[in-house]
């Protein structure tokens, strides 16, 4: 699908975020509620070839996915077919997938672990109370928000998208590292099986590594996974968790699901008195990285010297030919060289970078400021970071430095980063403004 094309009559792309076997994630503009939304587009299961009873399981399926009414699960607004090929339409947000916190920090210290864990509980607790089972637990699938939330996402899309579409891609429906062994099997999905790969990533977040090492192959991981199984950790004295805890992962990880916990709950139960302080410790870490990428995504969009008061205008940017993030064919972020924003893309893609520097107006850039300002005095201020950054930028190519929609566009910048708590780099962006003002007295 093309990132210019309107979904459904509804929904703008502004950003591919992440591509896979299923299909490919887009940030998108709800241009009739004129809100930011994700949109799975699950190509695998649509298009010319598509097998009409797969669709209409994706309808029953995502009206389950929908009954689920959870803080810990991300939110279904919208779902439909567009040309043939079936969409979601999810609630977005800012913040840091498992798989990359642990790959930015190591293992987490154990209150971290416990509240992440709990988070994963609480949400598979209320989608197995609604009927409907992960079938694909990974870290990838858990994001932390900058509040420290914790969020389970893409509940069920195995089952969406169906073994046959998803074997095509991968061979499993799911991921080895995390799937539970009876499933690689053959046994039908259960709530034993999400329990598994929950425990598999608690194993991941206390050591720091997944669970049969990231250089085997698939073949290998299968033959560990159904062998030996995840290595314990109830007796390893190294790891600095309480007992009671690395207990409770050897148990989720066990190798017959009689052996594991029952339910979800359960698990929560034993989490919950272990949490501490884990959600204000994920917080401001997540918080922190987010003011980071806010400070990158202002600053490093200039050319030296732009933002100085005297500054002639700078051309046009124009199309880089590679775009900041490349995605492999996981659908995992793959970071280029000189980037180290842990999270989904700040910036517009390429594609319509270029689009809307070939064609916004002065008019159009002043239009979106007011878009932007609304964001901001709606608190989204990494979605009004982003619309500022591409304003900004044509300010700059066709206004110059000194015009009031630029200066415009570059104070409410220095407001969002001031609210995300980058307290320097604001000053520094409210006194190149004032240079400016000042100058043109």
């Amino acid at each position: 699908m093309d990132i210019e094309t309107l979904i459904a009559d509804r929904y703008r792309p502004v950003a591919l975020l992440g591509r896979g076997g299923m299909g490919a994630v887009y940030e998108a503009e709800d241009t009739r509620l004129g809100r930011r939304v994700a949109v799975k587009v699950l190509s695998a299961i649509g298009g010319p070839s598509r097998d009409e009873t797969a669709l209409r399981r994706f309808v029953q399926e995502a009206r389950a996915l929908a009954r689920i009414d959870h803080p810990s699960v991300v939110t279904l607004y919208d779902e439909g077919v567009h040309d043939g090929i079936p969409y979601l339409v999810m609630q977005l947000l800012d913040g840091v997938d498992l798989a990359r916190l642990v790959q930015e920090t190591g293992p987490l210290p154990p209150d971290a672990v416990c509240w992440v864990a709990l988070g994963m509980a609480r949400a598979l607790g209320a989608a197995h109370e609604a009927g409907v089972l992960h079938r694909d637990v990974k870290p990838t699938n858990v994001g932390i928000t900058g509040g420290g939330r914790v969020v389970l996402q893409d509940f069920g899309l195995a089952r969406l998208a169906g073994e046959s579409a998803i074997t095509r891609f991968t061979g499993f429906v799911g991921t080895p590292q995390f799937m539970a062994p009876e499933i690689i099997r053959g046994a039908p999905p259960s709530r034993t099986a999400d329990l598994y790969g929950l425990g598999a990533c608690a194993y991941l977040m206390m050591t720091g590594q997944v669970p049969f090492g990231g250089d085997l192959s698939v073949g290998a991981v299968v033959e560990h996974a159904i062998g030996a199984g995840i290595p314990r950790l109830e007796h390893r004295r190294d790891l600095p968790y309480p007992r009671e805890l690395r207990a409770l992962v050897d148990r989720l990880c066990a190798q017959e699901a009689a052996a594991r916990p029952r339910t979800a709950d359960e698990v929560a139960l034993l989490l919950a008195p272990l949490a501490g302080d884990g959600q204000v410790v994920l917080s401001e870490w997540v918080a922190g990285r987010l003011r980071d990428a806010a400070v990158k995504q202002v600053f490093d969009r200039y050319p030296p010297g732009a933002l100085d008061a005297g500054a002639a205008p700078v051309g046009s940017p124009g199309p880089s030919g590679t775009p900041e993030y490349g995605w492999d064919e996981a659908g995992v972020p793959a970071q280029r060289a000189g980037h180290e924003n842990p999270f989904r893309p700040l910036t517009l893609s390429d594609t319509t970078r270029r689009m809307v520097l070939g064609s916004m107006t002065p008019q159009d850039a002043a239009s979106r400021l007011r878009e932007a300002v609304t964001l901001v005095l709606r608190g989204r201020l990494q979605e009004a970071v982003q619309m500022l950054s591409a304003i900004t930028q044509v300010c700059l190519s066709s206004l110059g430095p000194g015009h009031p929609t630029t200066l415009a566009c570059q104070y409410w910048q220095a407001v969002c980063l001031a609210r995300l708590g980058a307290g320097g780099p604001a000053l520094e962006l409210f006194s190149r403004v004032s240079a400016h003002i000042d100058q043109e007295k």
